[in-house]
């Protein structure tokens, strides 16, 4: 008669590993790298780069003093290259070039993904509420006088638009909207969609540039 042959039985992990998998579900190394990206935005690494809540809020929602940008609900792609143009110098910022260059390519691609997952948070941020009506009409329909295309073209009416080379612009800090549009001006900011950026805002006036950073600052991140 032949005897069956009994197969060794599976420990606890290995068998939760292979039920995750046939169900389709998260196996350890993506939550691995889910606990990762959390990770660092609540600690930091020990190799120098601080806590992302320190200044981007617990829900990545950022402050308005000093103006730190909202990150929650922003694109993981355009996260990515944010950071490794603030590590390659092509954005500069002393504060996060430190940070960045004391983070390895797996933990920027953590991080992005981690923010990029999180709700949209942010703003709306208290602004003249006439400066803000002025920069809605500029970027509803920009300035063809001046070939000023409109801004809602590409970030969407109420700059919440998910590209994932784009920012949503609705319910950042009015102040950082305002000096991301002075860089572009000065040509300090040289990542990808930089020389389209430097061309429009190029024709705009201070006035202009600061109706629009009160218009989208007034936003909120989210439809509410």
């Amino acid at each position: 008669m032949r005897v069956a042959r009994l197969h060794q039985p599976l420990g606890a992990v290995a068998w939760l590993a292979l039920t995750a998998a046939s169900l389709g579900l998260p196996t350890a190394s993506a939550s691995g790298d889910e606990d990762l990206g959390a990770r660092i935005a609540q600690e930091g690494n020990d190799r120098g780069a601080t806590a992302c809540i320190q200044c981007h809020g617990e829900q990545g929602q950022g402050q308005s003093q000093p103006p730190f940008p909202r990150l929650g609900g922003l694109p993981e792609q355009y996260l990515v290259e944010q950071m490794e143009a603030y590590r390659d110098g092509l954005r500069p910022n002393a504060t996060m070039a430190r940070i960045a260059q004391h983070l390895n390519d797996e933990e920027i691609e953590a991080i992005s993904r981690h923010y990029a997952e999180m709700e949209p948070a942010g703003g709306p941020h208290d602004v003249p509420g006439d400066l803000a009506e002025r920069g809605r009409a500029i970027a509803l329909a920009g300035l063809p006088e001046r070939n000023v295309q409109s801004c809602a073209s590409c970030h969407g009416d109420e700059g919440r638009e998910r590209n994932p080379s784009l920012p949503p612009l609705a319910g950042h800090p009015p102040r950082y909207l305002m000096a991301q549009l002075q860089a572009y001006v000065h040509g300090a900011r040289e990542t990808s969609l930089a020389g389209l950026m430097q061309g429009i805002v190029r024709e705009l006036e201070e006035e202009e540039m600061a109706a629009l950073a009160a218009y989208y600052a007034s936003l909120p991140a989210r439809d509410e």
